[in-house]
């Protein structure tokens, strides 16, 4: 899947990744299941084929067989992709859903409340420990 939203910083004193997906995306299926997963960054030259990753559901299409990009496992058995320049991969540590009233701002606050009408699409925030991390060559000057 692509997201977009997200970041790097400590939690619990360890290095790790959040980010912003929404509650019916079978990717957080799939991350609650196996409880690792892989972040992969490409270069702009890649940026249809991830729109395209972006736009199928792996849960009805074979979108993995779609795409000009070239799946490859890390030594943990997880799935990345060679054309990716940095890739991390880590440890499911919490999800959790924020509702309005844990935003402070009135911006943040209305915000919310417009892009969500109900609480099944409030976005989960999932935060993993980074347990590897991959630079490709081809972001090495």
């Amino acid at each position: 899947m692509t997201a977009s939203g997200g970041g790097l910083g400590l939690l619990f004193r360890k290095p790790t990744t959040w980010c912003i997906l929404r509650a019916d995306r079978y990717t957080l299926e799939l991350i609650q299941k196996e409880q690792i997963y892989t972040m992969s960054y490409f270069p702009d030259e890649y940026k249809k084929q991830v729109l395209f990753l972006g736009s199928k559901s792996g849960r009805d299409s074979q979108k993995m067989k779609e795409v000009a990009l070239t799946g490859i496992q890390t030594p943990s058995g997880d799935m990345t992709f060679k054309e990716a320049r940095l890739i991390f991969e880590c440890t499911l540590t919490q999800i959790t859903t924020p509702g309005p009233q844990d935003f402070y701002t009135q911006e943040a606050r209305d915000y919310i409340n417009e892009a969500y009408n109900e609480a099944h699409e409030y976005r989960k925030y999932v935060f993993g420990e980074i347990t590897h991390v991959w630079v490709t060559a081809a972001d090495l000057p």
